[in-house]
């Protein structure tokens, strides 16, 4: 008897642990996975609400009523995975997936930077016009259009460190950086907070591109959840929460006609879509 109820017990636990795992696979069912690469202070596991866009998504996803979940992974994988949803600049994923909808949700900045006291009597190099013949650092596979570039007759040192590129600028063994403006302007903060001042920050006309949610063809329900994403950005930002999320890493210093470049991406992506 003594066994047959212990029996009974190990059936019942096993049943429970059964009910347990179907009521969790069905929650995850319900929950959106977007994967992203570690970009401080864009998305990171590190900062409040998984950085600034982190934060944006987020918000979107509560106003939206979705479960949206972010899930880091490096770049080149992304790229690789043909199935999954990504977050990042549309370009770097669209040569390897299609994807059901792409709905930017931020804008980002390619800039260049100096160390002012390598340079004398304060001559800048931060400049397209004068940056062929220095020594340029790159983060390498981050720079999707080099035609400004290419066509300046300007060549890069590749790097896959930000680190290493910004102490190679402090010693002088780089002339500039090219890198996203808030980026760069983080990993100047981190490694030389005493010098951060001394670091002229140049953004490139013209260099605007998306931060998108990009929902892959396997996605379920993608063009639904597409509609309520860009539902939801439109709430948080008539609410103000949107501008209050720019402004705790921009401070005052959001770009110009950040909005008319967000809205123009929007509906290039939307376009594609019908």
């Amino acid at each position: 008897m003594l066994m047959s109820g212990a029996m009974k017990g190990v059936r019942v636990l096993a049943i429970a642990v059964m009910l347990l795992s179907t009521i969790s696979s069905y929650a995850k069912a319900g929950e959106v996975v977007l994967d992203a690469n570690e970009s401080a202070p864009f998305f990171s596991s590190s900062l409040p609400m998984d950085g600034m866009c982190g934060e944006i998504i987020h918000a979107v996803s509560q106003a939206a009523g979705i479960q949206s979940h972010i899930s880091y992974k490096p770049l080149q994988r992304m790229i690789d995975e043909d199935d999954n949803n990504d977050l990042g600049n549309p370009l770097f994923f669209m040569n390897n997936q299609d994807f059901t909808a792409i709905i930017p949700i931020a804008v980002y900045h390619v800039a260049v930077f100096d160390f002012r006291p390598n340079h004398a009597n304060g001559h800048t190099v931060a400049t397209l016009e004068n940056m062929r013949s220095h020594k340029v650092g790159l983060l390498k596979g981050t720079l999707v259009n080099r035609s400004a570039f290419e066509k300046a007759g300007i060549t890069f040192e590749e790097s896959y460190s930000q680190t290493s590129l910004f102490k190679k600028l402090r010693k002088g063994r780089l002339d500039v950086v090219v890198e996203v403006d808030l980026v760069g302007r983080k990993v100047i903060k981190m490694l030389f907070p005493r010098e951060a001042e001394q670091f002229k920050t140049l953004r490139i006309p013209n260099s605007s591109a998306p931060i998108a949610i990009l929902l892959s063809e396997k996605q379920p329900d993608a063009q639904l959840l597409a509609a309520k994403y860009r539902r939801g950005l439109q709430m948080i930002r008539a609410s103000g929460e949107y501008e209050a999320s720019l402004k705790k890493y921009y401070g005052d210093k959001v770009p110009e006609a950040y909005y008319q470049q967000l809205d123009r991406f929007s509906y290039l992506y939307h376009g594609e879509e019908k």
